[in-house]
């Protein structure tokens, strides 16, 4: 026999929401980033020869500094909303599967094939 596939929906739920967490940290650090980062845009200088030089160099550094922040904040929220989207799935298609199974069940034992071997039952004695 082939190894047992096993699925526990309410552990997966634990780690989704420590995931959530984590995404929540991860926009409050973005956001601290880029308030904190706003009010130095002018460190290079505004006039004179450095400023020249070096506020492209700068700006290109700091607009790929928000892309990376946003970049991390963004996969991050993304793993868990589909993280949370897969327990979802998993547990409405457990959900269904017992219940067609309860169903089925109900109906064995309404029509009196219940394996007792009643009509059409192949009960073991």
């Amino acid at each position: 026999m082939g190894e047992r596939y096993y699925v526990d929906p309410q552990r997966i739920e634990t780690l989704a929401r420590q995931l959530e967490e984590i995404g929540t940290l991860a926009r409050s650090m973005t956001e601290e980033f880029l308030d904190d980062l706003a009010p130095t845009v002018s460190w290079p200088g505004t006039e004179g020869e450095f400023a020249e030089k070096a506020k492209p160099q700068e700006q290109k550094e700091r607009q790929t500094t928000k892309e990376t922040m946003m970049s991390i904040r963004d996969a991050v929220t993304e793993i868990t909303e589909a993280t949370v989207g897969q327990v979802r799935m998993m547990k409405t298609t457990r959900d269904r599967n017992i219940e067609d199974i309860e169903r089925k069940n109900n109906l064995l034992d309404t029509h009196g094939l219940n394996g007792d071997g009643g009509p059409g039952g192949h009960g073991r004695r």
